[in-house]
């Protein structure tokens, strides 16, 4: 089965792929690193990231950071309870930097959203904004 997608109505939505999962040392790699191994994920995801910016897709990068003390997250239990606790994707360190393969390229049109505080990637964010904005119908994440 064949899809065609209008490449200036579409936007490859990049999810986290910052060094706290991506790279040996962050904190929640070694829970990550198997699957990343086995799918080939970094490869296969940076491979899909040029190939379609190369055609005109529009690159959107969320990522995830809290200040120091994580005082956005209020949660007591749960996944952002353990990032609070674990101090995870702290901003002003490489934990939330983006993994090198990955990296926005702003001067090809790459757009980082601004405002991920939580589990969801439109939430609290600027995506659907941009998506509205640059006429995108069509989002592959």
């Amino acid at each position: 089965m064949s899809i065609k997608l209008n490449p200036s109505e579409t936007a490859l939505v990049l999810i986290e792929y910052q060094n706290e999962f991506t790279t040996e040392g962050g904190l929640l790699h070694d829970a990550v690193k198997e699957c990343m191994e086995k799918t080939n994920m970094l490869e296969n995801s940076s491979s899909l990231m040029n190939d379609l910016r190369s055609k005109g897709v529009q690159i959107m990068h969320v990522p995830i950071a809290f200040g120091p003390g994580h005082s956005e997250i209020g949660a007591r239990a749960g996944i952002l309870a353990g990032i609070k606790e674990g101090k995870t994707f702290q901003k002003g360190t490489s934990a939330v930097e983006f993994h090198p393969s990955m990296a926005p390229d702003v001067s090809k049109g790459d757009m980082i959203v601004d405002g991920k505080l939580g589990l969801c990637s439109f939430f609290s964010t600027n995506l659907d904004f941009r998506l509205r904005q640059k006429g995108i119908k069509n989002v592959i994440i």
